[in-house]
């Protein structure tokens, strides 16, 4: 018998090397077939990356790919992950109303650096072990033990637990005891830029970015609201939380989104600074728990609850990036947008003084507008500020870019029309598709409050036509503590200061600088800019 004729080891090599290469690409970015359903491939959806425009130029993408479809609808790909965007009035319906479309689902595979904001806690697991040691301890039939198993998931699912505990840390009666303390920061922080008077060379004014200076507010009204006192009262310790902050928002990559396994130094730097975030908030936590020192606080609401300290730095954390993304840039967005509208600057300023005359408690009379405007109780706070409430809306619809997120969650395809919505696939519906509709929003990319009027109700003209503060099943659950923040700053910010926009050197603008549609969330303006200021009243 002739012997076994066997290739060469180098030829061999290379040929396992792209058998293990094939392998590898087809199991990691090879995408699955189009459902022959679902809307059709819009253009500009490349091998294994995918729609690159949906990352560079988002509105653009979305825009550009509706006019392309009969129907608005269409499907792309973010890396190997199939998505359906949506658009028109009757697709929006489908979108924010369909119990199947996951909300959490839909941010955790196509919003990246979601898992910081509503991922696992720390704790998850180690309370999972614990839990079912408890239920094996308990005894019990396996009915008794499925139903405990049963109670103990929804403990830990995460966003159950954060909504939850987002509506117990803004119940009037926390709100109400926080008022004081809120108003005492912004009234401080006011005082900062009262002793910067004067730079840049002004007699008796002075030139403040307000993107990172008002930011400065919302970001500790916001830690002092969700999270613990101990950091809001701490200036030091607010500037490193804020400084990890910034790290999370702007290291953002779409590798991140389309393959997160592949490991990047942006990945590496936004894991770090999301730990460290987690450090600050749980070194205080676990002091509560060894020294049995108290606070007034969402951190102490939830430890009195008994609930688990890896989930409470969970929803501190969390709550803290949730709820300064956009705010902290509509409160600024507001100041400039009244500096160049001075008849809404004027019912603004008629509003406070108004507000002052009905409501105030301090009725010493020597008290400045500042001191009555901060004994304004909170049902004040909340009923007396329409004409502000109004430039807050405009505000959001403008600085509310970028797209919402779902997931098809049911085990079956959804109906969209004539088309549908594969199942497990990924739904996407950008917020200009209603908030630039001219026929919605004549002249949409005008900040113009006077759309909300009630001659006009611009915002009625079709079902969902604002989404400002969510719509269907996922309404905003920070929506009145978020309100009150941006009551608080235009009201006190408007009476302390005259002000106009102007550039970095103080040269004041006439027009506003264009938001950018394609951003991703609500953005600071570039060019940037700034606002000029002296003191009006005393603080």
């Amino acid at each position: 018998m002739a012997p076994l004729d066997l290739p060469h080891p180098y030829l061999v090599f290379p040929l396992v090397i792209m058998s293990l290469g094939f392998i590898a690409y087809t199991k990691l970015f090879s995408r699955p077939a189009l459902h022959p359903r679902a809307p059709p491939l819009t253009d500009g959806v490349y091998p294994v990356l995918g729609a690159l425009k949906f990352f560079t130029r988002r509105w653009e993408f979305f825009r550009d790919a509706a006019r392309a479809s009969p129907t608005g609808n269409f499907s792309f790909f973010v890396g190997r992950k199939p998505v359906v965007g949506l658009t028109s009035e009757s697709s929006r319906q489908v979108f924010f109303d369909n119990r199947h479309f996951g909300f959490a689902e839909g941010y955790g595979g196509l919003a990246e650096g979601f898992s910081v904001l509503f991922g696992p806690s720390a704790g998850a697991s180690k309370a999972a072990k614990k839990l079912e040691q408890q239920i094996a301890a308990a005894g019990g039939d396996e009915k008794t033990k499925e139903k405990m198993r049963q109670e103990a998931a929804e403990k830990m699912d995460f966003s159950k637990f954060f909504n939850s505990r987002m509506v117990r840390v803004l119940r009037t009666d926390a709100m109400q005891r926080n008022l004081p303390k809120l108003i005492g920061d912004v009234r401080a922080r006011l005082q900062d830029l009262a002793a910067a008077i004067p730079n840049k060379g002004f007699k008796d004014e002075a030139v403040v970015d307000p993107f990172d200076n008002i930011f400065k507010i919302a970001f500790q009204l916001t830690i002092r609201s969700v999270g613990c006192g101990d950091i809001a009262d701490d200036l030091e310790l607010m500037g490193k939380m804020m400084h990890w902050y910034h790290l999370v928002d702007s290291l953002t990559s779409p590798t991140a989104v389309m393959y997160p396994w592949i490991p990047t130094w942006g990945m590496f730097k936004r894991t770090v600074a999301g730990m460290r975030l987690f450090e600050i908030v749980k070194k205080i936590g676990d002091e509560r728990l060894r020294t049995g020192k108290r606070g007034e606080d969402a951190m102490q609401i939830m430890m009195d609850q008994g609930d688990d300290m890896g989930h409470i730095v969970g929803f501190v954390v969390s709550g803290l990036l949730a709820g300064t993304i956009n705010s902290g840039v509509n409160a600024s967005w507001i100041l400039v947008f009244l500096s160049l509208n001075p008849q809404w600057m004027t019912k603004v300023r008629t509003e406070v003084q108004a507000a002052i005359e009905k409501s105030a408690t301090n009725s010493d009379p020597n008290a400045t507008m500042v001191e009555k405007l901060a004994s304004v109780p909170l049902e004040a706070w909340e009923s007396e500020f329409p004409t502000i409430e109004v430039c807050l809306r405009e505000c959001i619809r403008l600085t509310a870019t970028g797209a919402t997120f779902r997931r098809n969650i049911s085990g079956h395809d959804i109906q969209v029309g004539d088309e549908v919505v594969p199942k497990d696939a990924y739904v996407a519906y950008p917020f200009n598709d209603t908030h630039q509709d001219p026929n919605i929003y004549p002249n949409p990319t005008k900040w113009d409050p006077g759309r909300y009027s009630e001659d006009r109700a611009e915002d009625k003209k079709k079902q969902y036509a604002y989404l400002g503060w969510g719509v269907g099943r996922h309404p905003c659950l920070g929506m009145r503590f978020a309100k009150l923040e941006q009551y608080l700053i235009v009201a006190f910010f408007t009476t302390v200061f005259d002000y106009v926009a102007c550039d970095a050197k103080g040269n004041p603008i006439t027009t506003p600088t264009p938001i950018d549609l394609n951003a991703f969330s609500a953005r600071r303006p570039e060019p940037r800019v700034y606002l000029r200021y002296k003191l009006k009243e005393k603080i």
